[in-house]
């Protein structure tokens, strides 16, 4: 019993020296890693910038901007702070001027220069009052580079091909701005291809592909098939102040060609648009061979939108064939009485768009010229009701009312 009781107190004094030991190692050992988390503090890390600044450059093609604002912070995880600097994607393109830039290394390589690499870099940019956050991140497979722009519903991941260094990449691209969606594969080498895409939103299911040409000056040529579209024809004043608003007003050179795979439906009626062309050079807009067919009227539509200092001209010529004027007649609802069936109307013309002027150079309804004092009577009619219609809700039902009237006036 005394032996045992003795065995029972050696064993608790071994445990208790052990417990006491291993108090003395744990603290040991928080300290040494206290030691190494906070000892990078003591060195100045913008040589460690410039070490990061050979594998960006060789293996990612972009580089950080010499800088002295750097410092090192240990949460929420060990990483490199740099203060206002710029990012140089490539030595012929411009600095992205960045607020903030967070580069997460290897511990390791906060010690030892020549065994430094990055895992992740975060960063906060302010554009035009926008604020942009994102990060790049590299993986197996491919590169990922992911940013949003919050007060504009922007989010975008972009996943580059590991193989190429920028400026030659390629890869794709995940867009989301509040409920439209963009699905797009690139390659990007001197110009920017893009090809299978898709954009979706309620309204509106296409896809394009393109070019964007940078040198000597900004091009674009884009392709655009539509799939599906649900929207109103105020929808489509929408794309048109786009067109003229953004791409015209700004001066933006290209082409945009748009073909309609599907019908279009305007309340009961329906809209079969075919193919609408437009180049852009210099602010104006030219249109050649835009087609679309209308409740049983084939169009045929070529115009040239000329910007003046003071003005805006609009000269076109438009082709409406019919094999039945009389259905369309019916559905429009008019009274009006036409002796023939076949139909071939041919109108050049030009419009003053800012002081909203109309005025006709030329008529023919099948091959036949209108007389000069017709001419004068629908210009009146223009003068007095297209703005009206125009200004109004612009929807399937106003459309049907203007032609009917016009029929009914002449």
């Amino acid at each position: 019993m005394i032996i045992n009781t003795l065995r029972k107190k050696i064993f608790v004094k071994k445990n208790l020296n052990l417990i006491h030991n291993l108090r003395y190692l744990l603290f040991l050992f928080l300290f040494a890693i206290f030691i190494l988390l906070t000892g990078p503090k003591l060195f100045k890390h913008v040589n460690k910038i410039q070490d990061l600044n050979s594998i960006l450059k060789n293996q990612h093609g972009f580089v950080v901007n010499k800088t002295e604002n750097v410092e090192y912070k240990i949460f929420p995880r060990p990483h490199l702070e740099v203060g206002e600097t710029s990012i140089i994607l490539n030595e012929n393109l411009k600095k992205i001027r960045v607020n903030k830039l967070k580069i997460f290394t290897n511990l390791k390589g906060l010690y030892f220069s020549d065994q430094i690499f990055f895992k992740k870099v975060k960063f906060e940019i302010d554009y035009s009052g926008f604020k942009i956050n994102g990060y790049y991140i590299p993986q197996k497979k491919e590169n990922l580079l992911y940013f949003k722009v919050k007060n504009l519903g922007i989010e975008t991941k972009v996943f580059l091909n590991k193989k190429k260094i920028f400026p030659k990449t390629s890869g794709l691209i995940k867009l989301k701005v509040l409920d439209n969606n963009l699905l797009m594969n690139f390659n990007y080498d001197q110009s920017l291809n893009f090809y299978d895409t898709v954009f979706k939103n309620k309204n509106l299911l296409g896809n394009f592909k393109g070019q964007l040409d940078f040198e000597p000056f900004f091009y674009f040529k884009v392709f655009v098939k539509v799939k599906k579209i649900n929207a109103g024809l105020s929808e489509f004043q929408k794309i048109y102040q786009i067109i003229i608003d953004e791409i015209a007003e700004k001066k933006l050179n290209g082409e945009l060609y748009i073909n309609f795979l599907t019908k279009k439906s305007l309340g009961k009626k329906k809209i079969n648009i075919n193919e609408m062309n437009l180049t852009f050079n210099n602010g104006d807009i030219i249109s050649k061979k835009t087609s679309f067919q209308f409740t049983n009227l084939n169009i045929k539509l070529n115009f040239f939108l000329k910007r003046y200092p003071l003005y805006k001209n609009l000269d076109y010529d438009v082709i409406v064939k019919t094999d039945n004027i009389n259905k369309f007649l019916k559905v429009i609802d008019t009274t009006k009485n036409i002796n023939f069936k076949k139909m071939k109307l041919f109108i050049k013309g030009r419009v003053n768009l800012d002081a909203q002027k109309y005025y006709f150079n030329k008529i023919l309804i099948n091959e036949n010229n209108i007389e000069e004092k017709d001419l004068d009577k629908l210009k009146s009619y223009f003068d007095e009701n297209l703005t009206y219609y125009l200004n109004s809700s612009f929807d399937e039902e106003n459309i049907y009312l203007f032609l009917k009237n016009l029929i009914e006036f002449i």
